[in-house]
């Protein structure tokens, strides 16, 4: 039921949709003796891990390119901004454009409004209406690394990011486990199913990836989106130093309970209302999670999110 973000719609559509496919029969293994069986099921799993990472990256980087317009628009002066983002919007943005102009011509397609593009993006933070290209982070390689969505925080001014990520979730209700160890291994199955034809992912491995997907998109979107808006408004000391932006952060939540959503701030058992359908709990709760930014955490029966959104933006 969030809005506003294509990034995160996409994210918790196609997420929804693998957790569903891991109750067909088709991808379940029946007994040794059904050999056909199951190597059409190990292939089908294979490829849905390769999806499901792909959709985790996908989010990170169409994520941070709908945050980037909202930065664009900032009231500080470019060579104001941190050293580290100015660098991303010009060096990195156009190594980013050449490197991805070449895959085209590669493909037989044709790079020029790409580079023309990314060209009037990286000219922009010289003079004229900024507009700080989404080739800026994201695009080292064909796929992405812990390192990278590390250093995209960082660039956003976030200390200690995968640190900071594992606080959000485990207070949002995704456990304690860190974030970090849980990407390179969804990479490292990924990997896998991609390149070696012994691998056998299980429908386990493949709903904990799920799980995690949710848990490392959520987090990092509540923190580079804060970092953002802040940087945008030239707020505090986040121009000038890196902050743990973790305990700037107030959640609430819509809890199912009892076939209703109860909604409750953070540290609070006690509901602050109660709603009798979860459209107008969402409606209600962004309307009060507006006034101080809290991003909202929608949760099932077992306090488990299955969705969110931010209200910087």
């Amino acid at each position: 039921m969030s809005t506003l973000s294509p990034a995160r719609a996409a994210l918790i559509d196609r997420i929804s949709v693998t957790r569903a496919a891991l109750q067909e029969e088709l991808l379940i293994d029946k007994q040794l003796t059904a050999k056909e069986h199951n190597q059409r099921a190990s292939l089908i799993r294979n490829g849905l891990m390769v999806v499901a990472f792909t959709t985790l990256e996908d989010f990170i980087r169409n994520r941070i390119a709908e945050l980037l317009v909202h930065l664009s628009r900032t009231i500080v002066h470019f060579e104001d901004l941190p050293k580290e983002l100015q660098h991303a919007a010009t060096m990195e943005a156009a190594r980013a454009a050449h490197s991805r102009a070449l895959m085209l011509m590669r493909s037989g397609e044709d790079p020029l409004s790409l580079i023309q593009q990314a060209a009037g993006e990286i000219a922009s933070t010289g003079q004229g209406a900024l507009q700080i290209s989404p080739y800026s982070f994201g695009y080292k390689g064909s796929n992405l690394s812990s390192g990278e969505i590390a250093e995209i925080l960082r660039c956003l001014q976030v200390a200690d990011a995968w640190n900071e990520m594992s606080n959000i979730a485990s207070r949002c209700g995704f456990g304690s486990l860190p974030l970090k160890a849980q990407f390179d291994q969804g990479a490292q199955n990924r990997h896998s199913a991609a390149h070696s034809t012994s691998t056998n992912i299980q429908p386990v491995d493949l709903e904990n990836f799920c799980k995690q997907a949710l848990a490392i998109a959520s987090s990092f979107d509540i923190l580079a989106s804060r970092a953002v808006r802040l940087i945008k408004e030239g707020v505090g000391d986040i121009l000038v130093a890196k902050i743990k932006l973790s305990s700037h952060v107030s959640l609430r939540f819509i809890d199912t309970q009892a076939g209703k959503y109860a909604e409750k701030n953070e540290g609070s058992h006690r509901a602050f209302r109660v709603h009798d359908d979860l459209k107008s709990a969402w409606r209600e709760t962004v309307g009060r999670a507006r006034v101080d930014h809290r991003p909202i955490i929608q949760r099932d029966a077992a306090k488990f999110p299955v969705d969110w959104m931010v209200t910087d933006f």
